[in-house]
């Protein structure tokens, strides 16, 4: 058992304390912690004291770790559990993932919306390939086709289809069956159903082996 003889702020981590204990360096903590358990200068530090503040201190070091790989872009309970189990703090995941949601730092539905609006926007991307992504995200299906519905309000995937196709089509100038399978091939892996491939396809006269 020996005194707290100093609690100072470190220079590089500035939310980080150092606690000297009878002169010599003895934890760093977060400055949540020296709040927590109002500790001060002269007080008493025991063993017990000791393996709380360091039980808790690798707490807050997740959960700022968290914060800060969250605060780069929208991420899904999956990805924080992935993280967790990288960073060997899987043992926390109840805890850290449920403070995350109680702040409203972590939602799934909310990372589904974003994800979709995002991919259709940027990469024109069909339901098919949405449902599939967020799938591999480990969104359940009632979120995901909540997700796309919204979409379906703001984009018309039918014409997303054909606009990809007419982009296809200016390098080619004499457009075959062949092409015609290529430019299914594309719709398909962009995630479009077949109701939206035949529109785009349906109006396209594709030149056959006796047309050339």
């Amino acid at each position: 058992m020996g005194k707290i003889t100093a609690i100072t702020q470190q220079k590089k981590m500035q939310q980080r304390f150092s606690i000297f204990v009878d002169g010599k360096f003895e934890l760093g903590v977060d400055g949540s912690l020296v709040l927590k358990y109002d500790l001060k200068v002269g007080d008493e530090f025991t063993p017990k004291i000791k393996l709380e503040l360091e039980d808790n201190d690798r707490i807050e070091l997740a959960y700022n770790g968290l914060l800060n790989y969250i605060g780069y872009r929208e991420r899904c309970e999956y990805e924080v559990h992935e993280w967790l189990f990288k960073k060997n703090y899987a043992d926390l995941e109840g805890e850290l993932i449920g403070r995350l949601k109680d702040k409203n730092y972590l939602s799934d539905e909310r990372f589904a919306r974003l994800f979709a609006r995002d991919r259709v926007k940027l990469k024109s991307w069909g339901p098919i390939r949405l449902r599939q992504e967020l799938g591999y995200k480990r969104i359940s299906n009632d979120i995901i086709e909540s997700a796309i519905e919204e979409i379906r309000e703001e984009y018309d995937f039918d014409q997303l289809a054909h606009e990809q196709t007419q982009r296809k089509l200016k390098t080619i100038s004499n457009p075959t069956m062949k092409d015609k399978k290529r430019l299914w091939t594309f719709l398909q892996r962009r995630g479009f159903e077949s109701s939206s491939i035949l529109k785009a396809l349906g109006n396209i006269k594709f030149q056959t082996e006796t047309d050339l």
